[in-house]
Order: structure tokens, then C-alpha cells, then sequence
């Protein structure tokens, strides 16, 4: 699954400083060389950089005469040099395919230990911000720096125009509302080779369409469930605009996955259309603040620690690898991180599997003992399988993944019909909650998927009780050469949909005396608005779903609340 039409970029990859001696040979290491860089992005999204560098001599025989540096995926123009404060011309080359060498000769220099040279450059780019629907993300590309370097400050200046602050990573040092923009500080303790990612916006706004087509090949008619894309509190928030034909019934199962049940016919096909649009919500967590393992729910650990087919939790190289990570002095998150980060290191993403008809699922323990390349499905098996070997909570998410760089951010579960889904990962944390992570993300792009998600994943279906059901939409299909699963963006620019939940009710005989005694009456309540209802009465109704309820005689209102666990009054009629 791709976003048609995205440009992909990438920031400076390496900088180097090419230096001429003034007696005998030389490198970096003969000199210190400092940082201050600033990104200050407009509206458009164009980003005008500013970059200072500061080179400082270590040696008296030693002096720069040419700094340059070299990007990679980013186009570079309007670019203005000074070194020591006087003008000098920019040289732009493109040695290679996608790349771009910028070189600045000194036009001055000064001579001696402890002496700086200071090149002053500016530049525009288009390469810093991009637009994803409705969520503009920023990305600027981590660099090694050498021990010389003992200052490498960065600042990031966003317009309000953007949205607001979905996250920031890593964390800034300072952040600012300062001229109209709100400005994130970075210093060289705080930036990392895996350089700054960013995203600002209300949240993604997604349409989508979805068929899932069911045969039934016995002589008695039978009734299937498919899974409807779910509501995810303060995450996903899902709106059925439509489902043709209607279900005869919506149940929710204890993971939160929203089945609808369909009755076909002896020897009948069915296709079932449903037709909708979503919200997707960022989140970011910083692991130090994460609850305690002791905190951990009983009920979780029982039900979300359990081997399944493809967590294979009861093998014995699943429980030492488990055991040699585990740091009982460590929170959830921190050791949920210590499992992340040794599949980030250490697995490798079979790119081929993108085209491949068919992948196959090897699971958790085959991703650890095995050679070679794996898919999102093994990365994630691993982590699940893992992190509940150290008795933590996991889950399994399958969904629709909008990437514009199948090598970066790739996606590899395929399905009949052309759809192609993505996997990642959850885990649950007693500060946080459940906390969505994509290991294998995290390894092919080099950015942090721990700590944050980003706007571009959908979930279709969560897999916690069972490693290999609910299937993900997509999955249901009559052959092998139709496309079921169509999900874009929605154009509404942050367009703020007002959540309009409709209950209607059927007052009904009271057969409870208890209730009756007190002056309740009974009614079932019926959702017919296309969104989940939270809180009726302490459960969740998907829409289409029926719950009675007990109000006092006279009473017409029920408290509700949506997604982001805001409270609604709403009349009964």
C-alpha cells in the first residue's frame, strides 16, 4: 500500500570538512568543529535552513580551506555563503544518483592553534516538511559527529499554521512560542543519529472503502463474521457511513475488534461493502515514566501472556533470550524498549517479500534462531512473543500502512486481490495503556518507532487472544485477482466533524422488581449513528449494537462519551 504522488526526501547524511595542510597531512581530528543550525519552516512547507560552523585549529600547522557537505534525496537551492564573514560562491554538484555536494572554498582563513574559521551558509529546501493528508511531518536526518564536536545545536521553527504538536522526537531541551511559531531547541545531548522526527495537525483524516466477500460452499446456510475496522480510544476513532448489506448483529470481542455477523446461504456468495472515514491521533510516550511491573493488571497478564502459535512463549530460546533482556529494576516500557531495540539491531527486512504473491509466516521463534531476511509479521511476532515471555502484556495489530518509501517504511502481508497490509506491535503499560510500536519501521527507516506512531497507521483488526484471528479486511475474497481494500485521504484539512451520537430507544416491560421498586424504568437503547459510543452505562456500543439500560421514571437523558473519553448528555426520544 503506497500514497500515490509523494515525493520522498532525506536530510544531510554526512558533512565532512575537506582541508588543505600548511605542512604535511591532516584530518578532522585536527580540529574542533561546532554547530548551530536552524530549520525554519513556512506555510508551504519550503524550509529555509540556516547553518554555522564553526572550525576551530587544534594545531598551529593545520588550516581549513574548503568545507563541504552531502545530501542525499534533498533538492538544495538559493544557497548564500560567507566564511569569516566575508561573501564567497557555493559550488552544487550531484555526483550520483540523488546526490548533492555542496562545497564552500574560504575566501580568509585564520592561521594558528585555537584559531576558528567560520562558514555561514544559508539554503532552502522542500525536503524538511512534507504533507500527509491532513499532517504535515518533519523529518531531519541524524548525523554521527565526531568526539571533536562538543556543540551541535539544532532549532526547529514550525508555523501555528501547521496544527498543533502531535509529537516531537526526541524530546527538545527547550521548547518556545516565539514570533508566531511555535520553536523546539535541540542540543547534541539531545539530538541523535537518528536525527528529529516531528508531526503537526489535528490528526489524519481517512475515507475508506472496504468489500469482503463470502462464500459458502455447504448444502445449510451458515453465519460468518467479518472485522470491521475498530474504534481505538484516544487513537482511532472510526464512523460507518454505510454497510450493505446490514449485519445482523455487531458484537464486540474482548480485544475491541468490531465483528459483524452475516448469514449466506447453502452454495451462496455474499460481498459485503462497507464505506466509512477515520481519524487517526498521535500519541508519544518517554519510557523513563513508564508504570511499574508490579502494577501490571492480573486479568492482562493472564490473558495477554499465553503462548499462541506464532509466540511460541514456551520455548526454551524465547524464554532465555526473554531472560537476558529482562531488567527487574526497569519499568514496563523501559524493558519493553530493551526487546525493540534488539530487534532494530539486529533483524533484517527481506525487501524481496514485496513481491512475492504470497508471504509466508515463519513466527517468533524462526525470527530469533534463523538467518536471513524477515517481514513486519516476524518483527512483530518477536516482540509480542518476547515481551510476554517477561510477563508483559502484547498484542498484534494488522492495518493499512500510507508509506511513500517502500524501502524506508515498508509493508508485506499480502493478501488475495492485490492488498498488501502491514503488522506492528502493542504493548501494555500501566502508566500508558496499550502502547502501538513498529519494530520494523523502526529498523528499515533508523527512526524511532518506540516512543511515538505516526498519523499513517490504520488498524483493521487486533490480535491479542489469538495470534492468528480476527482475519484483517482484505482477507475475505472469492478469487485472487480483485483489490478489496481502498483507504486514501480524505482532503478535509483538519476539518473538525462534530461527533453526533444518535441513540434510539424502545422502553420495554421491567421484569427486574428490584429496579421496579426503585422507580426505573427499562429501555433498549439502539445506536444508529455510525460511530462507537462509549460509556453507556459502562459498556462500549458499536454502531448498529443494542444495550438496555434503567433510567428513573421522568429521566430522558443518558451520559455518553466518544472516543477521547469527553462526556455527552444525550436525549432519549
Amino acid at each position: 500500500m503506497s500514497a500515490k504522488g509523494l515525493a520522498k526526501y532525506w536530510l544531510v547524511v554526512a558533512i565532512a570538512i575537506i582541508v588543505s595542510p600548511v605542512t604535511g597531512a591532516q584530518t578532522e581530528e585536527n580540529f574542533i568543529i561546532n554547530y548551530d543550525i536552524r530549520y525554519d519552516v513556512q506555510d508551504s512547507g519550503e524550509t529555509l535552513v540556516s547553518q554555522n560552523t564553526t572550525i576551530t585549529s587544534l594545531k598551529n600547522d593545520v588550516v581549513p580551506t574548503t568545507y563541504s557537505f552531502k545530501t542525499k534525496y534533498l533538492d538544495i537551492y538559493d544557497i548564500v555563503a560567507q566564511t569569516n564573514g566575508k561573501k564567497t560562491e557555493a559550488r552544487k554538484e550531484m555526483p550520483g544518483k540523488n546526490e548533492t555536494v555542496i562545497t564552500v572554498p574560504f575566501s580568509t582563513y585564520s592561521i594558528g592553534e585555537g584559531k576558528q574559521n567560520v562558514v555561514s551558509m544559508t539554503y532552502k529546501t522542500k525536503g524538511v516538511a512534507s504533507r500527509m493528508g491532513d499532517v504535515w511531518n518533519i523529518y531531519i536526518q541524524g548525523i554521527d559527529t565526531p568526539e571533536t564536536t562538543t556543540v551541535y545545536n539544532i532549532v526547529l521553527s514550525i508555523p501555528a499554521s501547521m496544527g498543533p504538536k502531535i509529537f516531537v522526537s526526541p524530546a527538545p531541551v527547550t521548547e518556545k512560542f516565539e514570533n508566531g511559531k511555535n520553536t523546539y531547541y535541540f542540543a547534541k545531548e539531545s539530538f541523535s543519529a537518528k536525527g528529529v522526527t516531528a508531526a503537526f495537525g489535528k490528526y489524519q483524516s481517512l475515507n475508506f472503502r472496504i468489500k469482503y466477500q463470502l462464500e459458502n460452499n455447504r448444502i445449510l446456510g451458515t453465519v460468518y463474521e467479518v472485522a470491521l475496522p475498530p474504534d481505538i480510544q484516544n487513537i482511532q476513532q472510526v464512523r460507518y457511513a454505510s454497510i450493505d448489506p446490514k449485519p445482523r448483529k455487531i458484537r464486540l470481542d474482548k480485544d475491541g475488534n468490531a465483528l459483524a455477523l452475516f448469514w449466506v446461504g447453502p452454495k451462496k456468495r455474499l460481498e459485503i461493502t462497507l464505506t466509512g472515514s477515520a481519524k487517526i491521533l498521535g500519541r508519544q510516550i518517554n519510557p523513563e515514566f513508564g508504570g511499574k511491573l508490579a502494577d501490571l493488571p492480573k486479568d492482562l497478564i493472564r490473558e495477554y501472556t499465553k503462548k499462541q502459535k506464532y509466540w511460541e512463549t514456551d520455548n526454551d530460546e524465547i524464554k532465555n533470550f526473554a531472560s537476558s533482556l529482562f531488567d527487574p529494576e526497569l519499568n514496563v516500557s523501559q524493558n519493553a524498549k530493551r526487546v525493540y531495540d534488539y530487534i532494530t539491531s539486529n533483524l533484517t527486512y527481506d525487501q524481496a517479500a514485496a513481491n512475492q504473491s504470497l508471504v509466508t509466516r515463519k513466527g517468533a521463534v524462526a525470527a530469533l534462531t534463523q538467518r536471513g531476511s524477515f517481514t513486519c509479521m516476524e518483527f512483530t511476532d518477536l516482540f509480542v512473543a518476547a515481551a510476554r515471555a517477561m510477563g508483559i502484556p502484547a498484542r498484534e495489530i494488522n492495518g493499512y500502512a500510507f508509506t511513500n518509501d517502500n524501502v524506508e517504511k515498508p509493508i508485506s502481508i499480502s493478501l488475495k486481490g492485490g492488498d498488501t497490509l502491514h503488522a506492528w506491535a502493542e504493548f501494555y503499560d500501566p502508566f500508558y495503556g496499550w502502547v502501538q510500536i513498529d519494530p520494523t519501521w523502526g529498523t528499515t527507516s533508523g527512526t524511532d518507532y518506540f516512543t511515538k506512531l505516526d498519523t499513517n497507521h490504520f488498524a483493521f483488526v487486533i490480535k491479542g487472544k489469538s495470534s492468528e484471528y480476527p482475519y484483517p479486511a482484505g482477507a475475505y475474497s472469492f478469487s485472487d485477482n480483485e483489490k478489496l481494500v481502498d483507504v486514501d485521504f480524505s482532503g478535509f484539512s483538519n476539518s473538525d466533524e462534530a461527533f453526533n451520537p444518535v441513540l434510539s430507544a424502545a422502553k420495554t416491560i421491567n421484569f427486574n422488581p428490584l429496579k421496579l421498586l426503585q422507580g426505573y424504568q427499562r429501555y433498549v437503547l439502539d445506536n444508529t449513528s455510525g460511530y462507537f459510543i462509549y460509556d453507556v452505562q459502562g459498556k462500549t456500543l458499536a454502531p448498529g449494537q443494542k444495550k438496555a439500560i434503567f433510567l428513573k421514571n421522568g429521566e430522558k437523558n443518558v451520559t455518553i462519551k466518544d472516543f477521547r473519553n469527553k462526556s455527552y448528555s444525550v436525549k432519549i426520544l
